[in-house]
């Protein structure tokens, strides 16, 4: 009891993360003018310069139409086609808001990501976000390079950036040099107990 890896120090998830599917957002597609009926198209991911998918589309008023292959644990690959219905919602200073409907639980949603079963909504594959698989330490980490990233830099060597009050960028190098200090207190902990 309380040694490596216990508690919420070290976790290891195996559980995939909403970070690592691909997805099909709305938001996306209506930014890009694809909503409109009779639009078709290619959505492609990719990660790190190299594409890791991609995925034929055709819209109509009512549904989107995906169309790609797919393969289960080394199988054949097999054409797969799917109908995904739109929804709108009227906003409130006028004009109309798309969402995408789950096929398998038919829920109201801006993002359905690609599993085993087709694009269905995060709550159909219990899908976690990566920050709720985070121990103390990783947590902490974030948010130092995130005070980082806003103060200028990722290193711990920066100064104010343009348009940043003295007061503001003063109050965020403290904020971030106390964060810093809590990681270092936790880290020396962590290797005095071995």
């Amino acid at each position: 009891m309380g040694g490596f890896g216990s508690g919420n120090w070290c976790r290891s998830g195996t559980q995939t993360t909403i970070e690592e599917v691909h997805r099909v957002d709305i938001r996306f597609l209506k930014k890009q003018g694809y909503l409109n009926p009779g639009v078709s198209g290619t959505l492609s991911w990719n990660c790190g310069g190299e594409q890791t998918g991609s995925i034929r589309f055709k819209t109509s008023e009512r549904y989107l139409q995906l169309n790609y292959k797919q393969r289960h644990h080394g199988e054949e690959w097999q054409d797969k086609e799917e109908l995904i219905r739109f929804d709108w919602t009227d906003c409130n200073y006028g004009g109309k808001r798309p969402w995408l409907l789950c096929p398998h639980c038919n829920r109201r949603v801006g993002v359905l990501h690609g599993l085993n079963s087709g694009f269905l909504c995060r709550h159909c594959y219990k899908l976690p976000y990566g920050s709720q698989r985070e121990g103390y330490l990783d947590r902490l980490i974030r948010k130092a390079r995130k005070l980082r990233k806003r103060l200028g830099s990722d290193s711990e060597l920066y100064g104010k950036p343009k348009n940043m009050h003295w007061k503001t960028f003063n109050q965020l190098a403290s904020k971030e040099q106390k964060i810093d200090e809590v990681i270092n207190v936790a880290i020396n902990t962590r290797l005095l107990m071995f």
